[in-house]
């Protein structure tokens, strides 16, 4: 039996993205997926700035556009007490389609537009993964088998035996990989099978959301697209959310009382009882769910990773649940790539764990804040907020201070690798890490700034898929990193920031790149030590591992 290098479990947006970059590194893999489609239901429906700079790496932020919705005017979310009812507030954050043409007005009002060539971009789950689809069966080092159940799996010291399954055959066939990667969802039956448990405030609230189908949605309402419509009336709390912006439409109803069972609760009714008046809809799923702020303890165990909601289980508020999940496969598969490549140090691996678990618990810490604050909200809400202006213009105070959490690009950009055994540290204090905004540096372990070149290329174009070297304007050669490097066998190449501006933002006159585009070291002259810095970087040095992580 053939061995490969990596078996995937699961075809979603975080298993897609790892085959798809590990495919992009020379790394071959198979993927089963034991749905033989998209998924039907939208699922997460925010594609983060961070995750659409990995799709720019691999050509694919253009697909995505293409099947986002395409806001022209503004990216809104709407708050009323009844959507067709009144207005309260409405918060704006930048178009798609005017951060695709870059124009010069829109890049001027949204600050957080010099951080990253892209916003927020509204794309479910249900329409990104035919983009994915699409790409992924481009690349002969990666093969699906949609239609296949995982079954079992055994650890053997060398590598990883698994047992599939023909979902509709069920004949049964044996696997044999050099690593194994969960990506089989929140209900992970690999984490379960590993008895690794999860940490942190676990089940939330109750929710259950209604997937429906009306043409005539928006005119009901009349207040325009937006991507989020926030009813803030007691007995119809909950958000519509726009699915593709024409006739698919979701509804996540939330309620106050945890004992309260939804299932009593008529569709129409609730529907009805949100819009402020009868429309026409047709159902097409009804989904019962719960917010999490959830982690798993281990994130590795012999030669079996978790990744994604496998690894981690968010509240929606913020976006980043599935958003995380794509950082981890980035980061996963150049740490795999390296490791097949032969010139990674024997704890480059655990690296993994290291790095993405403290993002994981930051991002759903902060989740989970966001949804405590739209509950107080809710729950301070009088039953004559829609006949009362009073009580409405205090709401919409309230609504205003808890809207900030729309300002995201922080959550997105900012996290960092601090304290990790493979980065770095120059001693320098870490810049702020504010959720709302973010501090561009190149503090090590930060993802490296973007600027535009005037060649209209964005500094991060400049990272490849090894370390890249970046020389900032008259910077010194750097003769002892690079004979260091090729020494190791770990690829290097070099890339040039003349423009003074851009020179800047990178604050120091040489800044080493990891493969995934964040901060490895930096300083103005040759390290005094550049063996010593590369056997770091590819998690040779002992000395930067705990004991417990080396284990």
């Amino acid at each position: 039996m053939a061995r490969l290098p990596v078996l995937i479990v699961g075809g979603g947006p975080v298993g897609l993205t790892l085959g798809i970059e590990l495919a992009h590194r020379g790394v071959a893999s198979l993927l089963v997926e034991e749905r033989t489609g998209p998924t039907e239901h939208p699922k997460a429906t925010l594609l983060g700035a961070r995750s659409m700079e990995i799709f720019r790496r691999r050509g694919l932020d253009e697909a995505v556009y293409e099947a986002c919705i395409r806001q022209a005017d503004g990216y809104y979310i709407v708050f009323c007490d009844r959507l067709a009812g009144h207005e309260i507030h409405r918060f704006e954050s930048p178009p798609s389609e005017r951060i695709r043409a870059r124009d010069p007005a829109t890049v001027a009002r949204f600050r957080e537009l010099a951080w990253s060539p892209y916003g927020k971009t509204q794309i479910g789950q249900a329409a990104l993964e035919p983009v994915l689809l699409d790409h992924a069966r481009r690349l002969p080092p990666l093969e699906m088998r949609h239609g296949t159940r995982f079954v079992s799996h055994e650890d053997r010291g060398d590598h990883v035996r698994a047992v599939i399954e023909d979902a509709a055959t069920g004949a049964r066939s044996a696997v044999e990989a050099d690593f194994l990667v969960a990506c089989d969802g929140g209900g992970s039956g690999i984490r379960r099978a590993l008895g690794i448990r999860m940490s942190g405030r676990g089940r939330m609230r109750s929710n259950v959301s209604f997937l429906f189908r009306s043409p005539g949605f928006l005119e009901a309402h009349g207040k325009g697209l937006a991507n989020l419509y926030f009813c803030f009336t007691p007995g119809c709390y909950g958000v519509f959310t726009a699915v593709n912006g024409r006739d698919l439409w979701n509804y996540q109803y939330y309620w106050a009382d945890p004992t309260r069972d939804a299932a009593l609760d008529d569709v129409a009714t609730v529907l009805h009882r949100a819009m402020g008046k009868p429309f026409d809809f047709e159902l097409l799923a009804t989904t019962h769910w719960h917010h999490h702020q959830s982690v798993a303890s281990r994130w590795r165990q012999g030669r079996v990773f978790l990744a994604g909601d496998a690894a981690h289980l968010f509240v929606p508020t913020g976006g980043v649940g599935m958003n995380t999940g794509i950082g981890d496969a980035a980061d996963l598969a150049w740490k795999i790539a390296a490791a097949r490549a032969g010139w990674a140090g024997p704890h480059l691996l655990d690296c993994y764990e290291a790095e993405r678990k403290p993002v994981a618990v930051r991002n759903s810490v902060v989740s989970a804040n966001n949804s405590d604050r739209i509950d107080m909200v809710m729950a301070e809400t009088p039953d004559t907020i829609g006949e009362d202006p009073a009580a409405r213009a205090v709401l919409r105070g309230k609504i205003r201070w808890m809207s900030k959490q729309f300002n995201s690009a922080g959550l997105h950009l900012g996290y960092r690798y601090a304290d990790s055994p493979i980065v770095v540290p120059d001693g320098t204090p870490e810049p702020p890490d504010d959720p709302n905004q973010l501090v561009p540096s190149t503090w090590p372990g930060m993802r490296a700034p973007h600027a535009w070149l005037p060649d209209g290329r964005s500094t991060l174009d400049l990272q490849t898929d090894g370390f890249t070297l970046i020389r900032c304007a008259e910077a010194p050669d750097a003769p002892g990193l690079r004979a260091a490097f090729a020494a190791a066998g770990v690829p290097l190449a070099e890339a040039r920031i003349g423009d003074p501006a851009a020179a800047a933002l990178y604050e120091r006159a040489l800044v080493l790149l990891r493969p995934d585009g964040h901060v490895a070291w930096r300083g103005n002259a040759d390290p005094a030590d550049p063996a010593a810095v590369v056997e770091r970087l590819r998690g040779a040095d002992a000395a930067a591992f705990p004991a417990a992580l080396a284990a």
